[in-house]
């Protein structure tokens, strides 16, 4: 009679228990990577690690994604995807794009550097579509020009996207909150005021304000800037052009 399973030398390396291989779809693929982005970032996002995730080899991915700049572009849509459209019957289409700007904006924040796939890209996926196309209308319906709605969309998409990355360099800088940022924010004040007032009469001025204000309200003061700018297009529906 066999005697019982005869156990490995304890100097030997226990295996490893093979990752649970999930059903390969574009869905799992992109919620894969889009939880390893979450985790880790998007430099650290690869093919061969988001295979790796789902217990199969990079090759498999290339039946539902061309290449990695294929996922990112999707990756970047799904994301875009969690904010809620604009509201073209809001009774204030300035708050109304306000917040939406600020929706936008913690959405990316939510999915660390996410929104460095948007830089210098036209996004074009589904969900940016529906998103362009509603964020349009509202500025359509205050009577802003056509050319004007293009170029104020191009414009708020930087602010929100140059906001969320600096956001992510924050984080990644150990500065996740207020409270963690205060000893740089302060130190910068510090340096600045001790500057030569004679040569930097105004940066020794106004040390104090150039750290006052939360990421918050510097975010809505860039939104603000722009809103009463696009204001002075904006007419009546029907009225005279």
């Amino acid at each position: 009679m066999p005697s019982a399973a005869i156990p490995a030398p304890p100097w030997r390396a226990p295996k490893k228990t093979p990752a649970a291989r999930q059903p390969l779809s574009a869905e799992a693929v992109l919620s894969t990577a889009l939880r390893l982005v979450d985790k880790d970032g998007l430099d650290a996002l690869s093919m061969r690690r988001v295979a790796q995730e789902l217990g199969t080899g990079a090759a498999s991915l290339y039946a539902y994604f061309a290449n990695k700049d294929e996922l990112l572009e999707q990756l970047l849509d799904r994301v875009v995807g969690e904010a809620p459209l604009p509201r073209a019957d809001a009774p204030d289409w300035q708050a109304e794009v306000k917040r939406s700007c600020f929706a936008s904006r913690n959405v990316f924040c939510a999915h660390r550097d996410i929104a460095k796939v948007a830089r210098a890209n036209i996004p074009t996926g589904p969900n940016s579509l529906r998103y362009t196309e509603a964020l349009l209308a509202v500025l359509r319906g205050a009577g802003i020009p056509d050319h004007i709605c293009a170029w104020a969309m191009d414009q708020m998409s930087m602010v929100i996207i140059a906001d969320a990355i600096e956001t992510a360099i924050h984080v990644e800088l150990g500065r996740r909150t207020e409270a963690d940022a205060a000893p740089y924010l302060n130190q910068v004040r510090d340096y600045l005021a001790s500057l030569p007032a004679d040569e930097f009469p105004n940066l020794v001025a106004i040390a104090p304000a150039m750290i006052e204000g939360s990421g918050d309200e510097r975010f809505a003061f860039a939104l603000d800037v722009m809103l009463d700018g696009l204001a002075r297009y904006a007419r009546p529906a029907g009225g005279a052009a």
